[in-house]
């Protein structure tokens, strides 16, 4: 039998509220693994999970799946024993004899103070076992090929030799949920896995301009959407709004350089009334500061003005280096780069305005009949996807988590 042993990392640390983000991370792990059910058993403790596997053979897969949920810290393929040092010594001599050859280290943590050795009396004894009884080991401390840790709990003695890396960060879910605006492009999934990593539920909202955004680039949103839905939770929802209307009368602007910046204030408006119908508390953008003409720090103050909710924007330093290795590290980036145009990158003016004021964007606002044509797209505009377990299905309006019933009407 395999044993999994799932640290929990900075969940240890939240004081009174610890049972809820570790009981969350659990949630979260058993959807995860919902299709080994059968053949696996938790076992919960204070700081960290065991996970025993009665098939050896779903190993990998359970690991492949635990290395995407946010929450846990690392990962160690252990193996188990009484805590008899006899026992103890028997099995970390078995481990270090499949090392074969090369240096080793040895680390011990008590944490049942019950048992009568310290850390110190176990690693030598069990650094003596494995010295006389193998050829070819050797201890290095500073620089072992294999780094030996043997952990003596209340129930047992865990040895393990490698240490999994995992995505740490906050359990999705327990930071209420957020709408990402997904452009297509490489910053926003990336934004909204950023985001996920501190807890944030994400639901999205892409805007198109049928038929000048094409099929094509439909899709590419969609596949956006199921590769990151391995990392959010279970259902969550992806709406795509026409914005064809607005775009048509934005054009009207006699200041063409505000383009932009009146298109992601209508965005925002958007996001705004959305949130409010489905109970989100923020609005997440892949912005970067200074990376494009609409994205310098003027830009976003005038942007700003018309949410009422915070708009997170988890990039907003990065270069663009940085976002790129994101998106590779998450599957998103071969995707993000099809050549396939989003709203914005169509209908970029010639010269966008760098540093606009708010009494300008107001004025440019007063020349259209924006009002309207908001309130007739979010009524009349706006397609309802519910995403569940990576699979994208065309939805109705449901209810919202409070149980009131959204009416895409009003």
């Amino acid at each position: 039998m395999k044993h999994i042993l799932v640290r929990y990392g900075e969940l240890t640390l939240k004081g009174s509220n610890r049972n809820f983000f570790i009981n969350k991370l659990m949630q979260n792990i058993k959807f995860k693994l919902k299709p080994y059910r059968e053949e696996i058993v938790f076992i919960k403790s204070h700081n960290s999970l065991k996970i025993d596997l009665n098939d050896d053979k779903l190993l990998k897969p359970v690991l492949d799946n635990l290395t995407d949920v946010f929450g846990i810290y690392s990962l160690s393929v252990v193996d188990e024993v009484e805590n008899d040092i006899e026992k103890i010594a028997q099995l970390a001599l078995k481990i270090a004899k499949e090392a074969k050859t090369g240096t080793f280290k040895l680390e011990v943590e008590r944490k049942d103070k019950t048992f009568p050795m310290t850390s110190q009396e176990i690693k030598q004894i069990l650094a003596k076992e494995i010295l006389m009884n193998t050829d070819n080991l050797k201890v290095d401390v500073h620089n072992p090929d294999t780094k030996m840790e043997v952990i003596v709990k209340n129930d047992k003695t865990y040895i393990f030799t490698s240490r999994i890396n995992a995505l740490k960060g906050l359990p999705v879910g327990v930071s209420g949920k957020g709408i990402c605006m997904l452009s297509g492009g490489i910053d926003s999934p990336v934004a909204a896995f950023l985001a996920m990593k501190r807890g944030m539920q994400v639901d999205f909202l892409h805007f198109m301009t049928p038929p000048h955004t094409t099929p094509e680039a439909l899709d590419k949103v969609f596949s956006l959407t199921k590769k990151i839905s391995r990392f959010n939770q279970n259902t969550f929802s992806l709406y795509i709004c026409d914005f064809g209307l607005l775009l048509q009368e934005l054009m009207h602007i006699k200041d063409e350089s505000y383009r932009i910046t009146l298109m992601r204030r209508m965005f925002i408006r958007i996001g705004n009334k959305l949130a409010a119908t489905i109970n989100a508390k923020a609005i997440i953008t892949g912005e970067a500061l200074g990376q494009v003409a609409s994205q310098t720090i003027e830009s976003i103050g005038v942007i700003d003005e018309v949410t009422n909710i915070p708009i997170i924007r988890p990039v907003v330093t990065f270069d663009k280096e940085e976002i790129i290795k994101i998106s590779k590290q998450i599957d998103t980036y071969e995707t993000s780069i099809l050549p396939f145009d989003d709203v914005c990158s169509m209908y970029v003016p010639k010269n966008p305005v760098t540093k606009p004021r708010s009494y300008r964007a107001e004025q440019q606002e007063e020349q259209i009949m924006w009002q309207e044509l908001l309130e007739f797209t979010i009524k009349n505009s706006i397609k309802h996807y519910i995403v569940r377990e990576g699979e994208i299905i065309e939805s109705r309006w449901e209810e919202s988590e409070e149980g009131t019933e959204i009416d895409p009407k009003g």
